[in-house]
């Protein structure tokens, strides 16, 4: 996460565009509405495109992503100037030398001399010489230093950077040097603004457009108290507006309006475009909303209307009130649901794609075809039929499951009817043979067939090995996942929670209810405080054990009844507050660590392995079904889990 650990002492001004970000797996290509860049701090008001990571949530425009890695800046001539970027956990600290504004986690540094520059002014020309203008009569040249001067206009004493005139002895900012006593600006045409070097004291202190607060110097209307800074000044937005997709008639800007957003329903922004003759007011980020979008938590398209029918709606999303007489998305298929358009388009709801002229493809590739009924042929095994067994038996531990590696147990499942080693769970049949996964949000293919020479995958969502079938990212990133992670969808029931969860993702830690570990990616509820790693969202909900041959243990969701149990296994507490397995019957309990053990998604049995550092050519998987186990022949010790 950090680009210095790169390949950077190149003297080349340009090089290998976004080196952490396209090498990253993570980091994945994004459009985004409103999402701020954590590159440059900017891009909340606008439609953009970058490279987001899905684990951090750091989200970088690509312009900033392919940023030089080494500069020569005019302002600091003596030495060259590196990119820096700072891990999602690193805290930035700092201001940039050149407008005093805060670092973001991307920006150019000297490390000899503790001189930083943000990625907004290293893009920036920089204007040696000021000539022509009204503020002085001779010209002004750049020194490029960090010293003090007093500007001669707004007489603010600084510390870096003046244009000074070598004639007169004088110093200036150069948003001074290049002023005007006022001027006609396109959004206020009923007065002049005048330009003010002190915020007078009625005034709330803050630019009437962007909000920023005002600094040394801005223009000013006494008689509308309407300021602007020297950035708006010169970057005016524009004062009409004609999008036939958002009004049928021309829009205009009217600054210092509070309203509600006929686009969102929202109130936060007190500068909307009007239309006078419809009594019409929108947000300007809202005028080019998507029409037709498909989001993560639902199966169908959803599109926008400009109201809704009356009634009481809540939002599919964040489940709070929306304004039917306000605009939100629907889905055609499904009359009760109702989205805001903010919600709608979040960066882990909506992929950033827009829809609208485009054919929908409503064509499922099923992974099996039916033959007859409770007969299949899937995909996994075409050569033989599968006939749906509705009942296993329960004290058959023996039969398992191709796809998930777990034994069928007493589940329904499907079984070849000639071959008597491949069975499969009934839902893991009906896994979908493509997906879009609910935690990267990129497409995935399922995958039956295990090489010869692999022994396992890692699963990049649970962080368990495992054999089986899989689900493998379309892009050449090459993200696996196991069954049970890559058939999550949003959004997910678990029986030990009565609220639906969600995917989540956070650069602080989240703690498990289930096992009280940290964790970043989660599945969570967005009505109360409940966090699932997602290692145990797929916790079986039965298992077998030495310790208790005459029944099932099942997964216990926690006893805050009960003061204190103990491990039949290890011998030691096991917190009541927390999931473990238990026999009813028998009154006994396991730690979950004790009764799964570490490769619980790998079949027993012996192994054969082809040439790899790490592991001989076979190896042996052993039962986690007894409290005594073999040494291991890394460190010679038996490990206290199985």
């Amino acid at each position: 996460e950090n680009l210095e650990n790169t390949k950077n002492k190149s003297k080349k001004k340009k090089t290998m565009p976004s080196p952490t970000l396209m090498l990253d797996k993570h980091y994945t290509l994004f459009a985004s509405r409103g999402l701020q860049c954590d590159g440059c701090n900017r891009g909340k008001d606008y439609y953009s495109k970058g490279y987001r990571c899905i684990q951090t949530r750091l989200y970088f425009h690509i312009e900033c992503a392919e940023s030089d890695l080494e500069i020569h800046n005019l302002y600091h001539p003596q030495h060259s100037l590196h990119l820096k970027v700072l891990a999602a956990n690193e805290d930035v600290n700092g201001e940039c030398k050149l407008c005093r504004g805060n670092l973001a986690k991307m920006y150019y540094y000297c490390s000899i001399c503790d001189f930083a520059i943000d990625l907004i002014c290293a893009r920036k020309e920089v204007v040696t010489k000021i000539e022509g203008i009204k503020t002085h009569e001779h010209s002004l040249s750049l020194v490029s230093k960090m010293i003090m001067f007093t500007c001669h206009l707004c007489g603010v004493l600084d510390d870096r950077f003046p244009y000074a005139c070598n004639l007169c002895d004088l110093s200036f900012h150069k948003d001074c040097a290049e002023s005007t006593p006022d001027i006609n600006y396109s959004c206020h045409p009923k007065h002049l603004l005048k330009r003010l070097t002190h915020v007078p004291s009625y005034t709330d202190g803050k630019c009437c457009l962007c909000e920023n607060k005002l600094h040394n110097l801005f223009y000013h209307c006494s008689i509308c108290n309407f300021s602007v800074d020297v950035n708006c000044a010169n970057n005016p937005p524009d004062f009409t507006l004609t999008n036939l997709k958002a009004h049928e008639h021309s829009l205009i800007l009217m600054p210092q309006r509070s309203f509600v957003c006929n686009a969102c329903g929202m109130d936060d922004d007190p500068n909307p475009y009007v239309c006078p003759q419809c009594n019409f007011m929108i947000h300007r980020n809202c005028i080019d909303k998507p029409r037709v979008i498909k989001i993560y938590r639902h199966d169908h398209r959803i599109y926008y209307n400009h109201s809704l029918d009356a009634g009481d709606w809540k939002c599919g999303v964040c489940h709070k009130k929306i304004n039917w007489t306000c605009g939100a998305y629907s889905c055609s298929q499904c009359p009760d649901l109702a989205i805001h358009l903010r919600c709608a388009t979040r960066f882990d709801i909506w992929d950033g794609v827009e829809l609208e002229g485009i054919s929908e493809n409503t064509i499922e590739v099923k992974p099996y075809e039916e033959i007859e009924e409770g007969v299949i042929k899937h995909f996994s095994h075409e050569e033989h039929t599968l006939k749906l067994k509705e009942e296993s038996d329960a004290n058959d531990e023996f039969v398992w499951c191709k796809a998930c590696t777990y034994p069928i147990f007493s589940s329904p499942s499907y079984c070849c009817m000639e071959c008597d080693d491949f069975s499969l769970h009934k839902k893991c049949a009906y896994l979908p043979k493509k997906k879009i996964d609910s935690f990267y949000k990129i497409s995935t293919t399922l995958i039956t067939d295990l090489p010869a020479h692999i022994k396992g995958y890692y699963c990049d969502v649970c962080q368990n090995y495992f054999q089986g079938f899989r689900y493998m990212s379309d892009d050449d990133k090459r993200i696996y996942m196991d069954v049970r992670c890559g058939s999550i969808s949003e959004p997910f029931f678990h029986e030990s929670h009565p609220h639906l969860l969600y995917a989540n993702y956070s650069s602080g830690a989240r703690f498990c209810k289930a096992c009280g570990d940290k964790a970043t990616m989660v599945l969570s509820c967005e009505e109360c405080e409940f966090d699932l790693d997602i290692k145990c969202s797929s916790m079986p909900k039965i298992v077998k054990h030495e310790n208790d041959k005459d029944h099932f243990l099942s997964l216990c969701y926690g006893d805050k009844k009960r003061d204190q149990c103990w491990c039949d296994i290890c011998e030691e507490t096991i917190n009541p507050g927390q999931w473990f397995y238990s026999c009813d019957h028998c009154g006994i309990d396991f730690h979950i660590r004790c009764t799964l053990g570490d490769f619980i998604w790998f079949k027993p049995g012996k192994h054969q392995e082809s040439s790899d550092v790490h592991w001989e050519t076979s190896y042996d998987v052993f039962l986690n079904n007894r409290a005594t186990r073999p040494f291991c022949d890394c460190c010679n010790s038996r490990s206290k889990y199985p």
